[in-house]
């Protein structure tokens, strides 16, 4: 395997950004299909952050959250999370139902399984667009959700990380329909060996 830097170029991580910005895009717009309802995102924007600061980020280790994660089968040290407040969390599964905004006011059975199939198909697409661009297969775990505090779902994927780099891209997302609109942050969070792959794979220097 080629062995790949651990630290990019600027024009390397402007590649990678605008990569995974589409993919993100891709999609939030795969999930008009999924509900039927007219899904568009008005705010895709990255920001880089210290792996160490990634729940603060999120208002705090301590703060309570509803996580969406997964992984790459093929690859362990690649993580992908959908981070939603849980008020937020639940206008999310409204809006996957058709159903008034407000109706859902908790996570059960039925809720969690369209989180985790907003997962499916999100991480899908977006894994999706990354293959369509660099040549890659690459084919998503079956999703996690978990409404826990913040530090504790991302636990296992920053641990992994902080052995790895320093830094991931977070990207914030406002997305939902004409007339309810929602806040989220996707976090693409890969071991610098993939990202180093996928940005080779493009011969940007």
């Amino acid at each position: 395997m080629l062995q790949q830097p651990t630290k990019f170029t600027d024009t390397q991580l402007a590649a990678w950004d605008e990569l995974i910005t589409d993919a993100a895009k891709n999609s939030i717009r795969a999930l008009t299909d999924m509900s039927g309802q007219d899904i568009q995102s008005t705010l895709v924007k990255p920001y880089k952050i210290d792996v160490t600061e990634i729940p603060n980020s999120l208002g705090g280790a301590d703060k309570v959250a509803v996580g969406i994660m997964l992984g790459i089968e093929q690859i362990p040290s690649f993580h992908i999370a959908l981070i939603h407040s849980p008020t937020t969390a639940y206008q999310v599964v409204d809006i996957l139902m058709g159903s008034e905004i407000g109706t859902t006011t908790g996570l059960g059975e039925m809720e969690i399984s369209a989180l985790g199939e907003m997962g499916n198909v999100m991480g899908g697409y977006f894994l999706n667009t990354i293959g369509d661009k660099t040549g890659y297969e690459l084919k998503p775990t079956p999703p996690s959700v978990r409404m826990d505090m913040t530090g504790a779902i991302l636990d296992y994927a920053i641990a992994s990380l902080m052995m790895e780099t320093d830094e991931v891209t977070m990207i914030e997302a406002n997305y939902g329909t004409a007339e309810a609109k929602v806040d989220g942050v996707f976090a693409v969070m890969p071991s610098p060996e993939i990202q180093g792959y996928v940005i080779d794979s493009w011969g940007v220097k």
